[in-house]
């Protein structure tokens, strides 16, 4: 290979605008008397920045928001506050995972058939209408309605973020279209959005609870929250062009209102299909779902941070923000070179050791912070953190490289449906201990204050045995790239990228 076309194989990787124009798009699609133009990365990341950031903004006040609509139902016991906070708070999460389990095969497959922009767009709108559904009573109700129930209002946002909750794999599914299928290239591209995710839970959480503390409410904190969703959608809207064109996608039956293949396609039972036609997928699936399963314990440590090291919002909001800082750094920052050096040293195995090294770490940090005592030692722990984070883009590049491009969407719904069934499990366990380390009852108990976290690290730790299993049986160097889509979505070989000038 010659040094001209390294050059052109490396800053394929390392500037986004050639990123941007992949061999998907370099050359544009007509679509009637319209061009579909190269979409860009910064575009799409920043569109999802803004909305992780509204999210990220209403973390550490969500429970005082499910606090206020109990004081507003007349209950001013604050010990029976604290519980029914922690029960509401699981009750709600739930929903939205029920929903989210049968909605992210639906918006998934719709992408593959309509293209990922137009899904994007509905999700982004439903996002915002969320958000405003949070809103305090003093603002949502003086607005538009004489209604005080604020819990129904909670119930409801939840609804909606279950019906509508598409951003994340659908983004992903977008970065998976630009990347070709490579098997170097994925795992820096969903280190993109670690790095997104690391920026907007960084300056989110802290900027709530700043907010939060200054004005002494949570107007202003879901004010901002509300802006951010409408630029997060305004970005999208007149910046990000669709990565998959028409000529791409799954081709929608003549008549697809009649057709049970189209339908099917949108169920649940597609994606089990999937599970059962790849053993691959099957394997790597369940790495993923005790990961995901032991990694719904951060939504608890809200509550248990609170109640265990009697921290403030703010104290709250400051170490989401650090976690966020840490992850980014190692997703977004540090895997692209050490995914680099081990494919150098290790050419056969470095994927393996970037999936399995971090689970074993995850594992111990775990049971780590369930032996802390004092809330200030958490913060050098998140160096475990870091190093936890590299495991999901690297399992994730393993399983989509050998999936063909027009089942992106499904297969990367699939992640995210897996991860709901995980994020129910979490919020069904995790309230149930930490509530019974609070009252000293039964199996808290018998674990003590800690509890909620022995219990995570048990969880991942079987995720890590199933990894070892899962490479045992599917060697992930061998499984090569099955990406095709028109004939012309050609990922590069690894072996043709100089990964010295990477660095």
């Amino acid at each position: 290979m010659n040094s001209t076309s390294e050059d052109r194989g490396c800053s394929d990787l390392l500037n986004s605008e050639d990123r941007g124009r992949s061999d998907l798009f370099n050359n544009g699609i007509n679509n009637g008397s319209q061009k579909l133009r190269s979409p860009s990365l910064l575009p799409l990341l920043a569109s999802l920045f803004f909305y992780l950031l509204s999210i990220s903004l209403l973390i550490p006040i969500f429970p005082d928001l499910i606090a206020l609509s109990i004081t507003q139902e007349g209950t001013d016991d604050e010990d029976e506050i604290e519980i029914l906070t922690t029960e509401r708070y699981g009750l709600l999460q739930v929903i939205k995972s029920v929903l989210d389990l049968f909605s992210l095969s639906v918006l998934g497959a719709l992408s593959d058939y309509l293209g990922r922009r137009r899904v994007l767009l509905f999700c982004l709108i439903m996002a915002l209408i969320q958000v405003i559904l949070l809103s305090p009573p003093q603002i949502l109700f003086n607005f538009w309605s004489g209604n005080d129930n604020y819990y129904d209002c909670l119930i409801i946002s939840r609804v909606l973020s279950g019906i509508s909750d598409g951003v994340i794999p659908i983004t992903f599914a977008s970065l998976t279209d630009l990347s070709g299928g490579d098997a170097l290239r994925l795992p820096i591209f969903y280190g993109k959005v670690g790095l997104v995710l690391g920026l907007a839970f960084t300056t989110g959480p802290i900027t709530g609870a700043i907010l939060y503390g200054a004005t002494g409410g949570i107007s202003v904190p879901v004010i901002v929250s509300i802006s951010s969703c409408v630029i997060s959608l305004c970005i999208y809207y007149f910046k990000v062009n669709d990565t998959l064109p028409p000529s791409r996608r799954t081709g929608l039956p003549i008549r697809w209102w009649k057709s049970f293949e189209f339908w099917f396609s949108l169920t649940p039972l597609n994606q089990i299909k999937f599970l059962l036609t790849s053993p691959l997928l099957g394997a790597y699936v369940v790495v993923y779902f005790f990961h995901e399963f032991a990694d719904s314990v951060y939504m608890s440590w809200i509550i248990y941070f609170e109640w265990r090291f009697n921290w403030s919002v703010m104290l709250v909001g400051i170490y989401i923000s650090f976690v966020g800082i840490v992850v980014g750094v190692f997703q977004g920052i540090l895997l692209r070179p050490i995914t680099v050096r081990l494919n150098a040293a290790y050419p056969n195995s470095f994927e393996t050791k970037l999936m399995l090294v971090p689970l074993l770490v995850s594992t111990l940090h775990f049971a780590i912070v369930g032996v802390v005592s004092k809330g200030v030692l958490l913060f050098p722990l998140l160096l475990m953190s870091g190093i936890g984070s590299f495991c999901l883009p690297v399992l994730r590049g393993i399983v989509l490289r050998t999936q063909r491009a027009e089942n992106f969407g499904a297969v990367n719904s699939l992640f995210s449906t897996i991860g709901v069934v995980s994020s129910i499990s979490g919020n069904i366990v995790y309230p149930r201990v930490l509530k019974s380390s609070q009252e000293g009852t039964g199996f808290g108990a018998m674990l003590g204050e800690g509890g909620l976290n022995y219990v995570a690290a048990a969880i991942m730790s079987l995720s890590f045995f199933a990894a070892l299993r899962a490479t045992r049986l599917y060697n992930p160097v061998d499984t090569g790239n099955l990406a095709k889509g028109g004939g012309d979505n050609k990922a590069a070989a690894v072996d043709e990228i100089n990964c010295n000038e990477l660095l």
